[in-house]
């Protein structure tokens, strides 16, 4: 992709979260909204590394996703990728992972989860994205479903 439609894209995602309904609601606080946040956190919880998918509600048609956190290396890294839309991928530069709690989201907040591991094969949270908040449960990819 080129630079000048890197930067198209992405002043239409600050445009959009700009023109969301509800833009003061606390559901549009960047994800540092986590609890804890600002407190050292706790080292992440490893089983939360994997591949993970969910299918998000949308009022058009669902939306398959999938979700990798890698956990080795430098830091987290926390990747979507969208297959229903033409496998577009978001590697998530704003993190926070505390023990057991993940939440990451897009600049500006545009596109915000926020949940927890609640057993080895769940993450369970909310996704917010342009004023809207939708329960969304993550499931672990095993070879036996891929």
């Amino acid at each position: 992709m080129r630079f000048i439609d890197k930067c198209l894209l992405l002043a239409l995602v600050a445009f959009a979260a700009a023109c969301s309904p509800g833009g003061n609601r606390v559901n549009d606080e960047p994800v540092s909204s986590l609890n804890n946040a600002g407190e050292p956190a706790d080292e992440p919880d490893p089983r939360l590394e994997g591949e993970w998918r969910a299918v998000l509600t949308t009022s058009v048609e669902p939306r398959p996703m999938d979700l990798t956190i890698t956990l080795s290396g430098a830091g987290p890294v926390v990747t979507l990728t969208s297959p229903a839309q033409g496998g577009a991928v978001i590697a998530f530069e704003q993190v926070r992972l505390d023990g057991p709690q993940i939440g990451f989201a897009t600049p500006l907040g545009a596109l915000r989860f926020e949940g927890a591991l609640i057993d080895d094969d769940a993450i369970t949270g909310e996704v917010y994205q342009g004023g809207y908040t939708s329960a969304l449960t993550w499931t672990r990819v095993t070879e036996a479903h891929e």
